[in-house]
């Protein structure tokens, strides 16, 4: 139940004064649940957000741990005039308020400056977004984004633990202070043990990530890294918080380093050395703490020309956003797609599948099922990347400039042209280098259209446009 009562201005002093609070950009209420209890409280859109229980709000996640209660004080400005509301609810019962940002306070900006920092290598004139280098803890709790926790703001540290804002994604990179400075472009060490060890008595569960970058942080600081991490594991600590994996990922390099630190890539047969070196690793880890822990990314399979684990290796697939399994999943589904093919189609029709070199591979492999169809032929052209040049060879740093020269100088190009939908902004039809994909089909001699990445929905696609 909700009711609204007419209730004195707080008076509480919070650790932000309430100018500070009313310049707050994004804690208005954009949208409001008409059956949600503020609504019956009679909350409204517009009304900017000043308290809950008579502390500051300062993003998504103290709204959250402040409203998780039965009973909620809510202190409110309209038309310039506080107000407050006390509501009545269910425990975890959601208000049905939504605001216009999770961060009302702004994204934290990070200081450091990696030697594999890709927002660096980038030319001037993309989008805005992609200078943007935060360091947020926040949006490693709500988003899985990884933060280095160097950033931190005195008693974050402490607000992670109080809040159990859990599990929390670290870049770790090295457990050596020295490297782990090193890499970070700090101007001093940057002890991480400290700060987990915190974090794991604070029942805090964590994923880590380790951008490996050879001559930095590989070798014997890369054994070092994960046996000191693993000591960190729930299993070996018997807690509840600690670190439950690692993902090492190549560290990527374009041609925009002119001012940058001196770096070697992860050659095909370093990324081999490594896969057999970190094998029975994970074997013994599996034995005595009941996990593999350490995760390979996807780029040191295809580089080595090695097939990707089964997907009992990937244990539930933890560090599937730092591109660990989804080749994996790609893999396993493509054989659904074998079960689901019509025996022919009606009339001849030709598609090419465009991706970025690394997973032009597996592409190939879903092309080979579908040309089993009669009349249906699909081919795949692996685009080089002109643009980043150095290593990138991802879908998803692909410019539309790129893709039109690809496409027209493809002699082998099919009818239509397929992109994965990862090469364009979320939500819209924009490339990196700001051309929209209706601009990319304007040039190019062949219609353009996205597909969602994964063998079905691209099957689907497929036969839907071939009837």
């Amino acid at each position: 139940m909700a009711m609204a009562l007419n209730l004195p201005v707080h008076t509480h002093e919070p650790n932000l004064t309430p100018q500070e609070i009313r310049r707050l950009p994004k804690n208005r209420v954009e949208a409001i649940d008409p059956d949600g209890a503020a609504a019956m409280g009679g909350v409204q859109i517009g009304d900017k957000l000043l308290t809950v229980n008579g502390e500051p709000i300062r993003d998504i996640v103290d709204w959250k741990f402040q409203t998780a209660g039965e009973v909620v004080e809510l202190e409110f400005e309209r038309d310039g005039q506080p107000y407050r509301v006390k509501l009545h609810k269910g425990y975890d019962e959601n208000l049905g308020i939504t605001f216009g940002d999770d961060l009302f306070d702004g994204i934290h900006i990070c200081k450091n400056k990696c030697v594999f920092c890709f927002l660096y290598q980038q030319p001037k004139g993309l989008r805005p977004s992609l200078y943007i280098k935060d360091d947020d803890f926040r949006l490693s709790f709500l988003h899985g984004n990884y933060v280095t926790l160097t950033n931190l703001k005195p008693g974050e540290l402490d607000r992670i633990c109080e809040q159990k804002l859990s599990p929390i994604y670290v870049s770790i990179h090295a457990t050596d202070p020295e490297a782990r400075g090193a890499i970070l472009g700090r101007k001093q060490a940057e002890p991480i043990l400290p700060i987990l060890e915190r974090l794991a008595d604070a029942r805090i569960q964590i994923h880590g990530q380790v951008v490996l970058c050879p001559g930095y942080n590989d070798g014997a600081i890369l054994e070092q890294t994960i046996a000191e991490l693993a000591r960190l594991n729930p299993e070996a600590r018997e807690t509840y918080g600690g670190v439950l994996s690692v993902a090492v990922v190549p560290i990527g390099i374009t041609q925009f380093r002119e001012r940058l630190a001196p770096v070697q890539i992860v050659s095909p047969a370093y990324a081999a050395e490594l896969l057999d070196w970190i094998e029975p690793i994970r074997e013994k880890f599996r034995q005595t703490m009941g996990s593999r822990f350490v995760f390979f990314s996807d780029e040191f399979y295809l580089s080595a020309k090695r097939e990707v684990p089964p997907k009992n290796h990937y244990e539930g697939f933890p560090q599937l956003e730092d591109g660990v399994g989804l080749v994996r999943l790609f893999l396993d589904e493509l054989v659904r797609v074998e079960r689901r093919l019509p025996a022919s189609l009606p009339e001849r029709r030709s598609f090419t599948l465009a991706t970025g070199k690394g997973a032009a591979p597996i592409l190939q492999r879903f092309a080979d099922v579908m040309n089993r169809v009669e009349n249906l032929s699909v081919n795949v052209l692996p685009i080089h990347n002109r643009f980043f040049e150095g290593n990138i060879n991802i879908a998803g740093l692909i410019v539309g400039r790129d893709l039109i020269d690809a496409v027209n100088a493809f002699d082998a190009c099919g009818d239509t042209v397929l992109i994965p939908n990862v090469m364009m902004r979320d939500g819209e039809e924009i490339f990196l280098d700001e051309m929209s994909l209706s601009e990319v089909n304007q040039e190019a001699k062949r219609p353009i259209i996205a597909s969602p990445r994964t063998p079905l929905a691209a099957m689907e696609l497929i036969l839907s446009k071939a009837q």
